[in-house]
């Protein structure tokens, strides 16, 4: 069974042992660090969980709400900032299951209809293009640092 945890002095370390290919996805560390700093900037941060199989540690997942004026015609949607497998874990469903837990919370979330879900993806043969399409994702034809944006309507 899949969960997703809140990231808390508890289980912060135990998420950052996790790995995957840093060529397609930054460090635990780096995207808590990022994290962390959004949030002293602006009082709010970013929905972060750990991914578990039942007791295990086997990911990490964190989106942003973003608000109206910042894209979407005027809509507030969500960014899925990361997600990652661990390297010992990965083509075993836990992505997909982690992601499904991800919308059912932001389908219910109390900021109101969210309409969209938008990430971003570094390009390559093995990186996670094709899982994201598998999902449903379509690519947007934007670039965002390098990287190419892809959305998915909820």
């Amino acid at each position: 069974m899949i969960s997703l945890r809140k990231i808390t002095s508890k289980n912060c370390f135990e998420i950052c042992k996790l790995k995957a290919d840093e060529k397609f996805v930054a460090t635990n560390e780096k995207s808590m660090i990022e994290a962390y700093a959004y949030y002293v900037e602006n009082g709010e941060g970013p929905l972060a969980y750990g991914i578990y199989s039942y007791n295990t540690p086997v990911g990490f997942i964190m989106a942003e709400y973003c608000h109206e004026e910042d894209d979407n015609d005027g809509k507030p949607f969500y960014y899925l900032w990361r997600m990652m497998i661990d390297n010992n874990h990965q083509r075993k469903g836990y992505g997909k299951a982690a992601l499904d837990l991800l919308i059912q919370e932001i389908k219910t979330s109390p900021k109101g209809k969210i309409n969209l879900l938008s990430t971003s993806v570094v390009p390559g043969d093995e990186g996670p293009t094709g899982f994201y399409e598998n999902l449903g994702f379509v690519k947007t034809g934007e670039m965002l640092e390098d990287e190419e944006v892809m959305v998915l309507a909820l």
